[in-house]
């Protein structure tokens, strides 16, 4: 049941994203709300903590979700940029948004790192692999959602 929640959100999620050629900020503000709200419910029916651990973990989450999503806001730049040059994009500007993309991953693979050097200060180090566990599955299940929205760059011949 867990998993065709996530899932559903998630199509949701994606069919909105891709409905969305504008990119409409307000219109994506609230599909993350909406994936925000769900993930921390998901997160809360699968990691089993005591009072005091949830008192210290879910400030810790808040912290760590608030800096993933500027970084999703930065890929959402990205992605719109490439968007608005997909029929004239050059060269350059495709290594351009490659690197952004690059540098967006790099930076989230660091804020994960932080948060997980971060909650193994304060909490068990088996409820903090879980709980990255199941973040490595939601961003997974974001990422292929995300990307199949996305058409594939033109090369020289492609219509």
């Amino acid at each position: 049941m867990k998993r065709l929640t996530i899932f559903v959100v998630l199509f949701l999620f994606g069919i909105g994203f891709a409905q969305s050629e504008n990119f409409e900020t307000g219109y994506i503000d609230i599909l993350k709300k909406d994936i925000q709200t769900e993930a921390k419910k998901l997160v809360g029916e699968n990691l089993e903590m005591t009072e005091d651990q949830e008192n210290v973990f879910w400030p810790l989450y808040d912290e760590y979700v608030a800096e993933l999503l500027e970084l999703s806001n930065e890929r959402l730049n990205v992605i719109s940029s490439y968007m608005l040059d997909y029929y004239d994009l050059s060269d350059e500007k495709a290594e351009k948004l490659v690197n952004q993309a690059m540098d967006i991953e790099q930076k989230r693979l660091d804020l994960k790192r932080k948060y997980i050097a971060k909650m193994n200060e304060v909490l068990p180090a088996k409820l903090v692999g879980k709980y990255f566990q199941i973040d490595n599955y939601l961003q997974t299940l974001v990422t292929i959602q995300r990307q199949s929205t996305i058409p594939f760059i033109k090369t020289d011949g492609e219509e």
